[in-house]
C-alpha cells in the first residue's frame, strides 16, 4: 500500500512539474474561453426567465463569442512570443524572458482589442445570417375618425400702430393684470 502511494505522489510531481515548465498564459486563457464556451450556451438555454426563442439566440451568441476567443488568443499569444523571441535572438536567457512576457501582452491584447473587434464583425455577419439585423416595417398608425374637429375661426390682430401690436408687452401688462408685483 504504501509502495502505491509513492508511486502516485511520484506521478504527481511529474505532473506539476511538467505543467509549470509548460504553464503559459495562453494555454490559461484558452482553457477559460473552452470552458466558457461550453457552460455559458448551457446556462442561456436553462434561464426559464427568458422565452425560448431569446435563450436559444443568446446561447448561440456566446458559443460564437468562446469559438471566435479561442484561436484569436493562440494566434495573438504565439504572434506576440516570437515576436519577443526575435527582438533578443542573440542572447538566449532574455529570449526566453521576452518571449514570456510578450506572449502574456498578447494574450492581454487580444483580450481587450482583437477579440471585441472580431467578435463585432463576426457576429455582426451571423445577425446578417440569421435576419435579426433586418429593419422591422412600421406600419402607419390607422386611427379612426369619428368625428370632425370643429372649425376655428383665427383673429389676427397685427396692426402696428402703437399700443395696437399684441406682440409688445407694456408695464401696464403687468402692474394692472396681477403679472408682476413689486
Amino acid at each position: 500500500m504504501a509502495d502505491l502511494t509513492g508511486k502516485i505522489t511520484e506521478i504527481g510531481k511529474k505532473i506539476l512539474v511538467s505543467v509549470g515548465k509548460n504553464n503559459k498564459p495562453t494555454y490559461a486563457v484558452m482553457a477559460i474561453a473552452t470552458a466558457n464556451g461550453i457552460f455559458k450556451p448551457i446556462s442561456s438555454l436553462t434561464d426559464k426567465k427568458e422565452k425560448p426563442e431569446a435563450r436559444k439566440y443568446a446561447a448561440l451568441r456566446e458559443f460564437a463569442t468562446e469559438c471566435v476567443a479561442v484561436p484569436t488568443y493562440w494566434a495573438c499569444g504565439v504572434g506576440a512570443a516570437t515576436l519577443g523571441a526575435k527582438l533578443f535572438k542573440d542572447n538566449p536567457e532574455k529570449k526566453a524572458i521576452a518571449r514570456a512576457n510578450m506572449m502574456f501582452l498578447g494574450v492581454c491584447t487580444a483580450a481587450v482589442f482583437v477579440i471585441p473587434a472580431v467578435c463585432s464583425v463576426a457576429l455582426w455577419t451571423l445577425d446578417k445570417a440569421l435576419g435579426k439585423n433586418k429593419p422591422h416595417k412600421k406600419e402607419p398608425a390607422k386611427l379612426d375618425i369619428i368625428s370632425q374637429a370643429p372649425e376655428v375661426q383665427v383673429h389676427s390682430d397685427t396692426g402696428t400702430k402703437f399700443g395696437n401690436n399684441i406682440y409688445r408687452p407694456s408695464m401696464s401688462t403687468f402692474l394692472n393684470n396681477g403679472g408682476l408685483k413689486i
